[in-house]
This record gives structure tokens, sequence and C-alpha cells, in this order.
């Protein structure tokens, strides 16, 4: 069970943190440039994206952290549940697990060329 996903996410922006590797920018450098940055729950099964921006409180941040979804770090979209279900995420490690839809609107993310296609 993912830590603190029996309670609401945090709706007042002063309650909430932006974590990134240096505790000071928001993503890797030209992360911010990138084309289309948008919440992770937009993204389309089988794009990759990068994470630019950890909008949840530092434990979960953190905690989503250390599965391989922190600032800086790269995924791959594998499926959607059905009904607005969870989205099945594979972490630039190879990591695999299941994002609540909820929690999926709180990660920013900038798209990644496909492997294989021009950009």
């Amino acid at each position: 069970m993912i830590p603190g996903a029996s309670s609401p996410l945090p709706t007042d922006p002063s309650s909430s943190t932006t974590l990134s590797p240096t505790g000071v920018s928001a993503g890797p450098r030209g992360a911010r440039d990138a084309p289309a940055a948008g919440p992770l729950a937009e993204v389309r099964a089988g794009e990759r994206a990068i994470v630019v921006e950890i909008g949840l409180d530092a434990d979960l941040a953190g905690w989503l952290g250390a599965m391989g979804l922190g600032p800086g770090q790269t995924l791959t979209l594998i499926r959607r549940a059905v009904f607005g279900g969870p989205l099945h995420v594979r972490t630039g490690s190879g990591g695999e697990l299941a994002i609540n839809a909820a929690l999926a609107r709180s990660i920013l993310v900038a798209p990644l060329p496909q492997p294989g296609r021009s950009p």
C-alpha cells in the first residue's frame, strides 16, 4: 500500500513541497524548456517522460523518489487501468509500480523522444 494513499492529497499549495535533486531547481537542466510539460496523469501508454516536479508533501515525495520517481528520473507509462484506475509505470532503473490516478496528477513530467523516432 502506498503511504498516505488513504488520505486526501493536499489542496493547499503552501502545505505541499516540491522536491528537486539540488534543492533549488525543480528538475534537471533543460527540463523546464521541454515542450508540453504536464501531469503524469496525462501521459499516454507507451510514452516516455522525465520527472520535473513532485508536488506532494515531503514524506510522500521522498517515498516516490526512493521508488525511482524523483525529479530527473525517466519513466515509461506501460498501461492505464480502465475507469480512471492506477497507471502502471516503469522507472528508468527498471522498477515497476502502480500509481494512483490522483497521485499521478501531482507528478509533473516532460516528454522524452521515443526510441527510434526523431524528436
